[in-house]
C-alpha cells in the first residue's frame, strides 16, 4: 500500500483529502506544517501532498528535505507563479485550489505509477551491472591485454566494432563494456539476437518493415536511438535485412531522424570473410562493420584466468542462489585446469551454479563440477577409435535422419540455425534430399 504525507494548514481540506485518499486505498498520514512532517520519517512515504502557505516554513521546504520522495505541490495564492517556482525548486507536479477529486486522484495515480517505473528501471539497470559486470572483466593473461587495450581505446568513440570469439567467451560482455564507457552510456542498449528471430520477422523487428508493408513500424533501431545496437551473431542476418543494415551505417540514406544516431556493435563466431566468399555475406557490410576488430581468446587459451574466473563466478553464483561461500577443492581446481571448455565461460559459469546448488558441504568437489574430459578433448587426449569427428558426426546425422525430418527439424537437433546446416551441406558435399 502506498503511504502519502499531507501537510496542510487548513483542517476541512486536510481532513476531506485524507478521507479521500483513504477511500481509494491509500495509507495517510496528515500534519499542519513543514516542522510536523520532519518528525516523522520522510523517506518513508511514497508520495507527499504540501500546500504552499504555511505556518512557519513554506511548503516548498519539503522538497529538498524529502528528495528523492516525488513532492505534488497545492496552491490558491497566485496559482501560475507559485507553481512555477515550486516546479523549479524540483516539484514533481502541483495542482490548484479548489481541487477536484477526480483530478487529484488521477495526479496522484500518474505520480505514483511514473514513480514505480523509475524504480523498476534503477532495479533493472542494477541486476544487469550484476550479471554484467563491464568494471569487473576478468582476466589477467596474456592473450586478455589487447582486448583490453582495445576496449579502453575504442569504447570513447562512435566507431562501428566488430567482436569476434566463440559461443561463450563473452562477446555480449565486451559490446556492454563498450556502451558503459562511451558517451552513450546513460542512452539505450538494445540487443538484438540475429539467431532468434525468424528470417520473416527480422527486418519488420530491426527495421520495422515488413515484406507486406512499405510503411515504417516502432522498432528495434528506434529504440536504440541516441544508444547503441548490438546485433548478435550478425553472420546469421539474411542478406536482404544486410542490405538495410548498410544504410543504417551510412546515414545520408536514411530518413531523418530514423536511425542516424546509433552505434552500432556486432559479433560473430563465424569467419565473415569466408561468408562473403561464399556469396552469404555482402562485402561491403563487412568492411563497414570491421572498423574496429576485437577478437576474444577461447578459454581453453587464457592460462590462469580459467582459475580466476572459476572462483569469481562461484562467488557469483553463490551469492544469486542466497547460500554461503563455498571454496573450490584442489583437485577440483587441476579437473578445471585439465579440461578444454568448448562452451567457454559460459559452460564455466553453468558449471560452478550447478556444483554451487548440489554441494552440501563447504567446497567444491570434482563430482560436483560434471566435466566429462571427452568432450572438446584434442585428438591426441582422446584417440578412440569409436569416437567420430564432428564432420563425421554431422555426415552420419544428416544421412540417418534427413528421410524422416525437416531441415528446420535437422538443425534443431544439431543445435544450429537452418543456414549454418545448408552451409555444412555444401561444405561437405550432402546434397538435401529431392
Amino acid at each position: 500500500m502506498y503511504k502519502i504525507l499531507i501537510i496542510e494548514d487548513e483542517k476541512l481540506i486536510r481532513e476531506a483529502l485524507t478521507t479521500l485518499l483513504e477511500r481509494n486505498d491509500y495509507s495517510v498520514k496528515a500534519v499542519d506544517s513543514v516542522e510536523s512532517a520532519e518528525q516523522h520519517e520522510l523517506h518513508s512515504f511514497h508520495l507527499i501532498l504540501s500546500d504552499v502557505r504555511l505556518p512557519g516554513l513554506p511548503g516548498t521546504e519539503i522538497i529538498q528535505r524529502a528528495a528523492p520522495v516525488p513532492v505534488i505541490i497545492m496552491t490558491s495564492y497566485a496559482a501560475v507563479e507559485s507553481a512555477v517556482e515550486a516546479m523549479r525548486m524540483g516539484a514533481i507536479d502541483y495542482i490548484s485550489k479548489p481541487f477536484n477529486h477526480d483530478e487529484m486522484l488521477m495526479v496522484i495515480g500518474r505520480v505514483l505509477r511514473d514513480r514505480q517505473s523509475q524504480k523498476s528501471c534503477e532495479a533493472l539497470k542494477k541486476d544487469l551491472s550484476s550479471i554484467y559486470p563491464v568494471d569487473q572483466i576478468i582476466g589477467n593473461s596474456e592473450e586478455m591485454v589487447p582486448v583490453f587495450q582495445r576496449l579502453e581505446k575504442v569504447a570513447p568513440t562512435d566507431s562501428t566494432v566488430l567482436i569476434i570469439g566463440e559461443s561463450g567467451t563473452g562477446k555480449e560482455l565486451i559490446a556492454r563494456a563498450l556502451h558503459a564507457k562511451s558517451n552513450r552510456a546513460d542512452d539505450p542498449f538494445v540487443t538484438f539476437s540475429c539467431t532468434a528471430a525468424s528470417k520473416d520477422l527480422m527486418e519488420a523487428e530491426l527495421f520495422g518493415i515488413s515484406r507486406s508493408s512499405v510503411h515504417r513500424e516502432h522498432c528495434l533501431i528506434d529504440e536504440a536511438e541516441g544508444g547503441t545496437l548490438f546485433l548478435d551473431e550478425i553472420g546469421e542476418l539474411p542478406l536482404s535485412a544486410q542490405g538495410r543494415l548498410l544504410q543504417l551505417l551510412q546515414p545520408g540514406d536514411l530518413e531523418p531522424h530514423r536511425g542516424g544516431n546509433i552505434r552500432i556493435l556486432a559479433s560473430t563466431h563465424q569467419d565473415l570473410r569466408k561468408l562473403v566468399q561464399e556469396e552469404l555475406f555482402r562485402s561491403d557490410l563487412y568492411f563497414r562493420l570491421r572498423v574496429i576488430e576485437i577478437i576474444l581468446p577461447p578459454l581453453r587459451k587464457r592460462g590462469d584466468d580459467i582459475t580466476l574466473l572459476a572462483i569469481h563466478l562461484l562467488k557469483v553464483s553463490c551469492n544469486h542462489l542466497n547460500i554461503q561461500p563455498l571454496k573450490i577443492s584442489k583437485d577440483s581446481f587441476e579437473a578445471i585446469r585439465r579440461y578444454r571448455w568448448p562452451g567457454n565461460v559460459r559452460e564455466l559459469a553453468n558449471s560452478m551454479e550447478r556444483a554451487a546448488l548440489l554441494c552440501d558441504g563447504e567446497q567444491i568437489t570434482p563430482e560436483l563440477l560434471s566435466i566429462d574430459h571427452s568432450i572438446g578433448a584434442t585428438p591426441s587426449e582422446a584417440e578412440l577409435e569409436e569416437k567420430l569427428s564432428l564432420e563425421e558426426y554431422f555426415r552420419n546425422f544428416v544421412l540417418q535422419h534427413q528421410e524422416q525430418m525437416t531441415e528446420t527439424e535437422l538443425a534443431k537437433r544439431l543445435g544450429i540455425s537452418r543456414k549454418s546446416l545448408w552451409m555444412r551441406r555444401q561444405r561437405f558435399g550432402i546434397p538435401r534430399r529431392k
